[in-house]
């Protein structure tokens, strides 16, 4: 029988977890709702084990409703607290659940899979939690994920919210700590072999692929109307346009830029650098330096002077 514990799927955003997410919702056990984004700072501010005390259980149940994503549930913020109140002693994870299984039962699915990306910060917290959970890390190249957080108006590389290098050491800690819990998944094979990937990731999570699943097209208004302008590209077939993006957009100085700040992180994922002889290692190092301390000067005056149509509307420092 297949395994009935829940899985998440994480990673920098923009690298094509709602890609997936559509194709694994194809499965006819497996539901994925809309990101939850409130299992972080449950995780951060209250204990993952052992009996929560009720004014624990009353603030984290506060934390949940009152989370901007909490209308996506579906799930009236009195039903919740009438259904904590009538447990007894409830640990974190029963709170948590109260919300998975309402989910999975609006679903008429089996089996509930989180697609948050960020959560890829707090695997260690929910292996806890979970202690049969999985987790798919959905990896993509660096330049290419930077490059769609720019167009998409969210931080520079060189910023610290930019969270590609986290996820990628985040991913290296999760091999070692739960090898068997723990998939890599890379985004450039989805895009050419998306049968193949989900075959494999069926496999992973203990179920039977169903070739329903590549029919993600059909399923775009699950993408919640708010987000649906970021992935306009999910409408189209998908094709190697989509992958090493950096090729063309960007200039020779835009590359070395991001190269200087991503470096370690493209190398460790096997991704080639443009600028891989030994030679540029000092330069990359005064770069990135520069890029980090000026960027909140960039941060306002690229966008400045496109308004002034004094640089171009696309600009990848």
């Amino acid at each position: 029988m297949a395994d009935q514990a829940p899985f998440f799927i994480v990673g920098a955003g923009r690298s094509g977890t709602t890609l997936l997410r559509l194709i694994l919702a194809g499965h006819s056990r497996l539901h994925i709702p809309p990101e939850t984004w409130f299992l972080r700072p449950l995780v951060r501010d209250f204990p993952l084990t052992g009996a929560l005390t009720q004014p624990q259980v009353e603030r984290a149940i506060e934390t949940m409703v009152r989370h901007e994503r909490w209308p996506d549930m579906h799930l009236a913020a009195d039903d919740l607290r009438r259904q904590a109140a009538a447990l007894a002693r409830p640990a974190l994870v029963d709170l948590i659940d109260l919300v998975y299984h309402h989910l999975l039962n609006t679903s008429s699915r089996q089996r509930l899979g989180d697609k948050t990306p960020h959560y890829f910060a707090i695997v260690p917290e929910l292996a806890t939690l979970y202690p049969r959970a999985k987790f798919i890390h959905l990896v993509r190249d660096g330049r290419d994920v930077a490059i769609s957080w720019i167009d998409a108006g969210w931080q520079r590389y060189y910023e610290p919210g930019f969270e590609w290098p986290a996820a990628i050491a985040r991913l290296r800690m999760d091999r070692t700590a739960y090898p068997d819990r723990t998939l890599e998944v890379r985004y450039e094979d989805l895009v050419r072999h998306p049968a193949e990937v989900a075959q494999h990731i069926c496999g992973f999570l203990g179920e039977t692929f169903e070739p329903s699943m590549l029919g993600w097209q059909d399923r775009i208004e699950l993408v919640a109307a708010r987000d649906r302008h970021l992935h306009a590209r999910l409408r189209q077939p998908l094709s190697d346009d989509a992958i090493a993006v950096w090729r063309h957009r960007l200039s020779t100085a835009e590359c070395f830029a991001m190269e200087a700040c991503l470096h370690r992180e493209l190398v460790q994922s096997a991704y080639k650098l443009r600028f891989a002889a030994r030679g540029w290692q000092p330069l990359f190092r005064l770069t990135a330096g520069l890029l980090r301390t000026l960027a909140p000067v960039l941060r306002h005056g690229i966008p400045y002077l496109q308004r002034r149509r004094m640089l171009p509307k696309r600009v990848y420092l």
